[in-house]
């Protein structure tokens, strides 16, 4: 969907939008000096790192490196794809998109979705007021009305037919299956939700994206599962999802962690509790992507489990998928429950006190791996600690951590008496401040460029024929090429226009990272940065050449030379 709206649309809405505007709808900023600034919405901090440049359009945190423009400040802080992002931005400024035929049969499917869901959430909710056997099991499981209203609780009635009875006429048989709300078998369609209590599932902007369905009453005559998720649709993935963040982030407590728990009851047990900085997986263990989306509001994420075999197999499946996604500074710990024990019934055994009882004895990642492997394989010999290591190792190699991943490492082996482990990697003490570096004159000039585009450039020097096939000379080119045609386009700007070269899209992210002096002649620095350039092509060159040939050498060099006085002028 993202290729089929128009570039030209989308420069120009980058054009009429302002970042400022556009991130003070999340965050707020508070200006100093010619930028705004805030504490970052993408790590926990205590002092304000995040910048955001009016007269770039571009924001970025010196803390952790996190940088865009106001697209992709949509996408990361609230979870859009894309094309949601530019809507986005789209509907702030009141602007319609301009869509093709395809691109709009896909985005009105999708909103044929969204309203149905919402349409179903209304019939469930109603449903609920009026059927006494469901108002009864709520208040069995001490759901209040008011909670039953924040969660959107509803019923889905005890009939087949229920939804297409009350729908038919708004929505097609194909709208309501691609909605994941009734299932079709032999020709014959039917509801896919029937004699359950029902909670809507939201994105984490908010929008209602799935259902969640559980039975009233066990029936041994007629087995069923005691929960059912709707099936992945255009909206929804379960893997993706975790219920009830678009709520809980909003409270002050999340900042700091986030309880990951099992089911739907147990978050609304611990929201009635005052317990509100919670969530909860969908039938699946906790994913890359739910840990993901999880860092995006807190520092530290609590999974929750039962104490049994099962809830340790998931919370393992939990360290596991963490390697790739923990960043130094972020924090991951479980806590298993007693057996037969879930959130919901200790709230109501003992209520917030004793949930806080059992989550002060949750257990760190490092002493989770250490127990689960020392039970794999006998420490009191010299083969057990080589076994144990070699786990260790090999469980730690995807941590992209590299300070977390130096400590685990060390703390893990010598908990086993270990001496032995590889040569670590030469890990520098976290800087305060996130600061990579350019590589070469031309990335320099590059970033030069796009924090200076109205700057007068030397066009015989950057059309030289001795670097016309750099390839960083070729996107400088570009760059240029662009801001002649857009002379007030800025940074944030020029990278978008560049986001479907995956290389030059990922090469300019990296390079609008580096941190810029405050030259006084950005010209004079770019155009010296071309002279070194041509030169370090040379002096390539001169190697290539035999020293024993000395016209062809002593010409080489002399040229080198040349282009040394020259760049003397800048």
């Amino acid at each position: 969907m993202a290729q089929l709206i128009p570039k030209d649309f989308i420069d120009n809405l980058l054009e009429k939008s302002n970042i400022v505007d556009i991130i003070s709808n999340y965050i707020k900023l508070e200006k100093k000096g010619n930028d705004y600034w805030s504490r970052c919405p993408f790590h926990s901090e205590k002092t304000s790192s995040f910048s955001v440049s009016e007269n770039k359009q571009f924001f970025y945190c010196f803390g952790c490196g996190a940088k865009g423009n106001s697209i992709g400040f949509i996408m990361d802080h609230s979870n859009k794809t894309y094309p949601e992002a530019i809507e986005t931005i789209a509907n702030f400024l009141s602007i319609e998109i301009p869509r093709d035929k395809e691109a709009t049969k896909i985005y009105e499917s999708k909103k044929v979705i969204q309203n149905s869901l919402g349409d179903t959430k209304k019939i469930f909710e109603s449903n609920l007021k009026n059927s006494t056997k469901a108002i009864s099991y709520l208040k069995q499981r001490n759901i209040s009305g008011e909670t039953a209203k924040l969660f959107g609780i509803g019923y889905a009635e005890d009939d087949f037919q229920s939804l297409n009875k009350k729908l038919i006429n708004k929505y097609t048989e194909e709208n309501l299956l691609n909605a994941g709300l009734i299932v079709k078998k032999n020709s014959n369609s039917y509801d896919k939700f029937r004699d359950r209590i029902m909670f809507p599932i939201h994105d984490t902007t908010g929008n209602i994206i799935a259902f969640g369905g559980r039975i009233l009453n066990d029936d041994k005559e007629k087995p069923a599962a005691k929960y059912m998720n709707s099936p992945e649709t255009s909206l929804f993935s379960k893997k993706r999802v975790l219920y009830n963040l678009h709520q809980a982030k909003k409270y002050k407590e999340s900042k700091n962690f986030l309880y990951i728990v099992e089911g739907y009851m147990d978050v609304i047990a611990l929201h009635q509790a005052n317990i509100e900085n919670v969530v909860a997986t969908l039938g699946t263990a906790v994913t890359e992507e739910n840990l993901t989306q999880c860092f995006k509001y807190t520092r530290e994420i609590i999974c929750c489990f039962d104490g049994d075999k099962a809830g340790e197999k998931a919370a393992w499946q939990g360290v596991e998928n963490i390697m790739k996604v923990i960043k130094d500074g972020n924090v991951i710990s479980f806590v298993f429950l007693p057996d037969n024990n879930d959130p919901d019934n200790i709230i109501e055994k003992g209520g917030k006190k004793l949930w806080e009882q059992h989550v002060e004895k949750k257990v760190s990642i490092e002493e989770f791996i250490y127990n689960k492997f020392s039970k794999e394989s006998d420490l009191k010999t010299a083969v057990g600690k080589t076994q144990y290591i070699q786990k260790v190792e090999t469980l730690l190699d995807k941590l992209q951590a590299k300070i977390l991943k130096r400590i685990l490492s060390d703390s893990l082996k010598d908990k086993v008496g270990a001496k032995y482990g590889p040569k670590q990697e030469n890990v520098k003490s976290p800087s305060k401040f996130f600061s990579p570096k350019t590589t070469s004159p031309l990335q320099k000039s590059i970033l030069i460029l796009m924090h200076h585009p109205d700057i007068n450039i030397e066009e015989n020097l950057i059309n030289d024929s001795r670097i016309e096939n750099n390839t960083g000379v070729i996107l400088l080119k570009s760059i240029i090429s662009l801001i002649k045609e857009n002379p007030d386009i800025n940074m944030g700007r020029i990278i978008e226009n560049f986001r479907d070269e995956k290389r030059n899209y990922n090469s300019l992210e990296k390079i609008s990272r580096v941190p810029i002096a405050d030259y006084e002649h950005p010209s004079k620095e770019l155009h010296a940065c071309i002279y070194l350039t041509i030169r370090n092509h040379l002096r390539e060159k001169l190697k290539d050449i035999d020293p024993s040939k000395l016209k062809e050498y002593s010409a080489a060099q002399s040229e080198i030379r040349e282009i040394e006085e020259k760049s003397k002028n800048f």
